[in-house]
């Protein structure tokens, strides 16, 4: 097998990734108008959801557990329709597992410790961005990552910003936009 063989042969299996992966756009939409949705809720009721600390905690906490159960569903039923996962799928499936799991530790420390973890989900939402749209190939998504790493690394420099507005901006730009990118994505792109 010749060397220009073996490039189309990884060209087309990233093509193929790009194609199959219209399922990790539809999930960053989700999330992306979930978190929003969300923040939102949260700026303009807080009466509401924090009527206690539990109640913010459990608002916090429930709803984004009940959206890991639905995406969870999701690409199960999109894996089996699709038939097949090609290395790439499984490596961008084990990454976004990782950050799964990294948000859970994450809220649970905040809660231990009584800190907002935003700042922090948001870091290793961007730094989870970056890798995936370095690995596909996908420069919206990668673009989108380090808007995000940057909008939070400011989020650190002026403490005086809202946390739940910073959410909505970060979310929009990190997630919202780029998964909408890739979800409508050409398949010849």
């Amino acid at each position: 097998m010749t060397k220009e063989e073996q490039l189309l042969i990884i060209n087309n299996a990233i093509k193929q990734t790009k194609n199959n992966l219209r399922t990790l756009g539809y999930n960053l939409v989700f999330w992306g108008i979930l978190i929003i949705t969300m923040s939102l809720f949260h700026y303009f009721f807080p009466q509401i959801v924090q009527f206690s600390y539990y109640s913010a905690v459990f608002f916090w906490v429930s709803i984004p557990l009940l959206g890991m159960f639905y995406t969870t569903y999701y690409n199960i039923k999109m894996g089996k329709k699709t038939g097949y996962e090609t290395q790439l799928d499984r490596v961008i499936k084990i990454i976004w597992g990782v950050f799964g799991l990294s948000w859970i530790f994450t809220v649970a420390l905040s809660l231990i410790y009584k800190i907002s973890p935003v700042q922090d989900i948001l870091f290793l939402l961007s730094i989870v961005l970056i890798m995936s749209g370095l690995i596909i190939k996908f420069k919206k998504i990668t673009i989108g990552g380090f808007a995000l790493l940057i909008f939070t690394a400011y989020t650190y420099y002026n403490t005086d910003i809202n946390l739940i507005l910073a959410n909505v901006v970060g979310i929009t730009f990190g997630m919202l936009i780029p998964g909408l990118a890739l979800y409508l994505q050409k398949e010849d792109e």
